[in-house]
């Protein structure tokens, strides 16, 4: 948030507050906005007017008068803007979605990434995605934001360790801004868009915690007093290549034992002897559903490979919660199905190896919603954030 030091500081810094509220809400009366951000009526019933003027919300009065000032309901114009949102997590497959002010999905399409394509097809496809998503309607874009699997160095703008090998050491952001000329690019690893679609307003939950998103890799987003920690370069939270003392296979970084050999979707399916039938699948969701199911029904060698999946994460979150001290750690990702099952043996072995944990009782929250959704509500969460203060400062600065 911006520094507040001068009237129209306050006064930015106070439509901020009552448009990021209202959209947390989507709709409240202006005497219920005033109490919630603990603001004097009358300066929340000046600054709605001002907000509608620029048609970032609708005011409307109640047309039954009992004699006394007319009740007006304040609401939230998620339709003024959208974010361009693409999802590159995946090596096989890519998502390109619009989504509104109020992190609301209003269209999406898939396509595919196949080993015979280029650099050059994949960028061709995601103008050709993009244009099809756009032609019906002049959607007002704030920003392309892109996740991705790999760590983005901010400064050279260069992706490292993609999990898509055509995406290394590739300076992303220049391709795009040639595609989509004048608006921002946004790109993020996908763990910590994962960690940002929890947060509710700008300034985020306030929270402190962990969320370690599970796809072909392992990535562990990072928010403190609910802002993004993303390290000196950009870097934080590489989980993926910790290593295990229980860890034998060799990753592809060349260590063995790195993490991501051990508890990802593809090493459990590989070491059951299913990797060709996963690859197969047109959604790795199917596949863990699968082992769910044949987890319930106590198929003993999926239990024996599960359950020892469960104890090295919560041999991992042992030592996060001893170097982070989180409010609560999040499990996300393509494991989805199987968190609620292994939950309580991930926490027993987290809270035998962490005393600290036991003595707050460590709080683990299991998200099973879609990689992809994650991703793409965090991507507009990053957007959103990124847009609203320097538009809202740009329409009072002008004035």
């Amino acid at each position: 948030m911006r520094r507040v030091s001068t009237t129209i500081d306050v006064k930015i810094s106070n439509a901020i507050k009552i448009y990021t509220q209202l959209r947390m809400n989507s709709n409240f009366s202006k005497a219920e906005l005033a109490r919630r951000v603990h603001l004097s009526f009358a300066s929340v019933s000046n600054m709605c007017t001002e907000l509608e003027q620029h048609n970032l919300v609708t005011v409307e009065y109640n047309s039954k008068s009992t004699g006394g000032r007319k009740a007006a309901s304040v609401t939230f114009n998620s339709s003024f803007a959208y974010t361009l949102v693409i999802d590159m997590h995946h090596t096989q497959h890519i998502y390109v979605s619009i989504v509104d002010l109020e992190n609301r999905l209003v269209d999406s399409k898939r396509f595919e990434v196949f080993p015979s394509d280029t650099l050059d097809t994949v960028l061709q496809n995601i103008r050709t995605i993009s244009s099809t998503l756009t032609e019906t309607r002049a959607y007002r874009i704030i920003a392309v934001a892109v996740g991705i699997s790999a760590a983005f160095n901010p400064v050279t703008k260069t992706l490292l360790q993609s999990a898509n090998p055509l995406f290394e050491r590739v300076r992303l952001t220049t391709y795009l801004e040639e595609i989509f000329p004048d608006i921002p690019i946004l790109i993020e690893n996908d763990a910590n868009l994962a960690a940002l679609s929890q947060s509710d307003t700008i300034e985020g939950s306030q929270k402190n915690l962990l969320c370690i998103f599970f796809t072909q890799g392992i990535g562990l987003g990072i928010m403190i007093h609910g802002q993004l920690y993303l390290g000196s370069n950009g870097f934080a939270g590489e989980l993926g290549h910790l290593k295990v003392p229980e860890g034998t296979k060799r990753c592809k970084c060349g260590s063995i034992g790195c993490l991501r050999t051990e508890t990802t979707l593809e090493s459990i399916a590989e070491d059951l002897g299913e990797l060709s039938y996963l690859l197969s699948l047109p959604s790795s969701a199917q596949y863990a559903q699968e082992l769910a199911d044949r987890y319930i029904r106590e198929e003993k060698e999926v239990r024996v490979r599960i359950d020892r999946t469960a104890l090295i994460i919560g041999e991992v979150m042992a030592e996060l919660f001893d170097l982070f001290n989180p409010e609560e750690i999040l499990l996300a990702g393509n494991l989805g199905p199987l968190f609620p099952l292994i939950r309580n043996l991930i926490k027993t072995r987290s809270q035998s190896l962490s005393n600290l944990s036991r003595e707050v009782d460590l709080q683990i929250r299991c998200i099973e919603d879609k990689t992809y959704e994650l991703i793409r509500k965090g991507g507009a969460e990053k957007a959103f954030i990124s847009w609203v203060e320097e538009y809202i400062s740009s329409l009072f600065l002008e004035e």
